[in-house]
């Protein structure tokens, strides 16, 4: 891992600007400029994790005041995935995720991430055909924030009745429990690892 860690200026325009810049008033951009991101000026190429941290916090309070802070974050989540979009980038990243599927999508964790930052490091390990555990090295405090992006991107890879688990999470590194059903291409029928209805919780999101 990279020894200062470092969040790329995509990552930045992905979520406050694309996203949810016309959501961001005067107070939360005048908080948001007092830990070092000023959404109304150009771009750094990167910013500091920390500054990532502090912005994340911030953007939860003041986008989704009434949320419990796990489950803000998780939408703030799912919100950079449709504003990574909007990007250049994301176009290009997402055409191929539906060309990928969830199997290969998941394989490419390492790459996808790094797109946006420089030190995500991930391991795979398959439980079944469509239920994995990835484990990723830095989430930083708000490990529902990184099921959000698991989840928006599984969403777009093709995957059904998703859900995505933060599971042993240690301040650092985090597990996320994954599984979906997806249609059979011989019957045309679904087939999966979970049949049970819609499950909510603030860790744990199905569709």
């Amino acid at each position: 891992m990279a020894d200062e860690l470092l969040v790329f200026e995509q990552t930045i325009e992905a979520l406050f600007v694309r996203a949810l810049g016309g959501k961001l008033s005067i107070e939360c951009r005048a908080r948001l400029r007092q830990v070092g991101l000023d959404v109304d000026q150009k771009l750094k190429p990167a910013y500091s994790f920390q500054c990532w941290m502090n912005t994340l916090r911030i953007l939860a309070e003041e986008v989704h005041p009434k949320l419990p802070l796990p489950e803000a974050t998780f939408k703030l989540g799912e919100a950079y995935v449709e504003g990574f979009r909007q990007t250049m980038l994301g176009r290009a990243v997402m055409s191929l995720l539906r060309v990928l599927g969830p199997r290969r999508t998941l394989a490419r964790a390492t790459q996808s991430f790094r797109a946006g930052n420089n030190y995500t490091e991930t391991r795979l390990a398959e439980l079944s055909p469509t239920q994995f555990d990835l484990w990723m090295n830095e989430v930083g405090a708000f490990p529902e924030f990184t099921a959000g992006i698991i989840q928006a991107g599984m969403r777009m890879s093709g995957a059904k009745d998703l859900n995505v688990e933060p599971r042993g999470y240690d301040g650092h590194g985090c597990t996320y429990r994954i599984s979906w059903r997806e249609a059979s291409v011989s019957s045309g029928v679904e087939s999966g690892t979970d049949s049970k209805g819609p499950k909510r919780s603030a860790s744990s999101r199905t569709l």
